[in-house]
Parts: C-alpha cells; structure tokens; sequence
C-alpha cells in the first residue's frame, strides 16, 4: 500500500465515522489534501476503497493475535487473543469502530469479505475444534465467536480494566465452558 492510499484511508476512516459511510468521496479527498482524481487513481472505485479499509483493519487486528498453529484452545490462548485484541482496539479505537461500521452495514464486497475470512481461518480454527469436541458449549460456533467479540466490545463500550475486565473475561468462559 502507497503512502498516498495510506493518507486515503485515513481520511476516509475518519469521516466515516463523523459523517457516515455516504460521505462524498470529494470530502474525503479534500480531508486526504489530494484531488479527486488522485483519489480515484488511489482507489478504482469508492466500492475498492471501503475494501481497502475493510482488509486493512482486519488485516490489522489478525496481525496482533498470538500464532494458533498446533494448539488447542485453552483459558491461557483465550486470554492471549482477549488481551492481543483489546490492545489492538484500545490503540486503533477508530480502526476497530469503521472496521464493525463496515462489517454491520455490509457495505464490505462479499469477494473481500471472503478473502479476510480465509484470512483469519487458521486463527478461528482453535475454536472451531473446541466447539466440534465438546470442549466449550454453546448453539453454534458462530454464536460463540460472536459472543467472544462482543463481550471484549462491552468492556471497551464500558472502559473496563484491571478486575473489572478479569470479571468479563471470567464470565465469558463460564458461559462457554471453558475451565
């Protein structure tokens, strides 16, 4: 990624989040100090930027994660990708907020959403067996990954830290089951 399309993104990320995802891609060139055209020389089309931002954050949030190759989900790897996403989140609190405006609005191309899936794959794997060995309970794996994620995004919303954010990470797993 160019430095140019860097400054795009950031721009864009910005506004996305003060003004909504319809922001004209005029004001997001003027926010990025670069002509609409530079813009679009950047970015194809307003669809590839919103894919851009989309792969990026995610992109992002997967690089912080502890490596799960070879392991099995414990309480100790659930608390290395709680602690690793949190980090993350709480450092790149816009990042993390458009990367769920996009992902909740389904304005993210289904071809990209597809390719960030494939991403994170090995990383939801640990979960997936635990979910198919009995290992964690719970009415689907989707529903437990989405429970994961929004637990950690209650504790952000409600500036949990120290016991407070033990306390959620607690009652996570005992919801799930995991000892």
């Amino acid at each position: 990624m160019t430095e140019r399309q860097k400054q795009i993104i950031a721009a864009a990320i910005s506004l996305f989040l003060t003004e909504g995802v319809s922001v004209p891609t005029a004001r997001i060139a003027k926010a990025a100090g670069v002509s609409n055209g530079t813009l679009f020389n950047a970015f194809a089309t307003k669809q590839d930027l919103i894919d851009a931002i989309y792969r990026k954050t995610k992109s992002d949030m997967l690089a912080v994660w502890p490596n799960p190759a070879g392991r099995n989900l414990d309480r100790a790897m659930m608390r290395a990708n709680w602690d690793a996403y949190l980090g993350w989140a709480r450092h790149a609190p816009d990042d993390h907020r458009v990367m769920h405006l996009l992902k909740d609005s389904g304005l993210a191309s289904p071809q990209v959403k597809s390719e960030v899936d494939a991403q994170a794959a090995p990383y939801g794997a640990p979960l997936l067996e635990a979910f198919e060995t009995g290992a964690i309970r719970g009415p689907s794996v989707n529903f437990i990954s989405d429970l994961i994620f929004t637990q950690i995004d209650l504790v952000i919303a409600h500036n949990l830290t120290g016991a407070g954010e033990d306390l959620a990470f607690d009652m996570l797993c005992n919801t799930i089951g995991l000892d």
